[in-house]
């Protein structure tokens, strides 16, 4: 049975989950992520790409990453769950928190790199690199949101600590996550640094985020 806690405790990380999901959402239709420019996108016309969309970018950036910070205040609210449903001596929650700190850090250090990207105008001389950076720091942020939803997955499966639905959410989210360490061999097509790979695969999070969220703001 899943654990229930008072509801005036964990519904503030509830709101933080919805938000999180609801302010970013509001960027991809700001600037849908897959109109960016593909694998084989040459620095010029990156360049011009950053130069037409520069406001929109702009505000993108900001909406995505502000849920990215809600991220954190849900999953402290999901960490301080986790903890008092499991018995204290059980990793699963430090797991967990330690992949969450460390996949939100890998996507701020690669919104940080297309910030920069957009506040230089793309310079011919930086924009391939700064792009493929992004785009790198996004996927390497896989492994610790891999570790993270399979902490939580498993948390959920044995002590009961969240519903079965988040945790299947979080298991097919903690498996597809692996998948972005492909973008580092893939030169092209679904599975390349800047291909549908790194939009798909996000879904299963964002998903897990929202479910889990309305789940901490109805608890009770």
């Amino acid at each position: 049975m899943t654990t229930t806690l008072d509801a005036s405790r964990v519904r503030p990380g509830g709101l933080a989950g919805v938000l999180g999901i609801a302010v970013p959402t509001i960027g991809v239709i700001v600037l849908p992520i897959w109109q960016f420019p593909g694998t084989g996108a040459t620095s010029g016309q990156i360049t011009r790409f950053v130069s037409e969309h520069h406001g929109a970018l702009q505000a993108m950036m900001v909406l995505y990453s502000s849920g990215v910070a809600f991220w954190l205040v849900f999953g402290t609210y999901v960490f301080a769950r986790m903890r008092e449903a499991i018995d204290g001596g059980s990793a699963l929650p430090t797991c967990f928190a330690a992949g969450l700190i460390g996949f939100v850090t890998l996507l701020l250090a690669g919104f940080t790199a297309f910030d920069v990207l957009v506040y230089r105008g793309g310079e011919p001389g930086n924009a391939r690199l700064l792009y493929d950076l992004t785009f790198g720091l996004l996927a390497m942020s896989g492994v610790p949101t891999a570790l993270s939803l399979a902490a939580f997955a498993i948390g959920a499966y044995r002590h009961g600590t969240f519903s079965r639905y988040t945790a299947h959410l979080a298991a097919a989210g903690a498996a597809s996550h692996i998948l972005l360490l492909a973008s580092f061999i893939a030169g092209s097509g679904f599975l390349s640094l800047e291909g549908p790979v790194i939009i798909v695969i996000p879904a299963f999070l964002w998903a897990w985020i929202l479910a889990t969220g309305i789940e901490l703001m109805t608890a009770g």
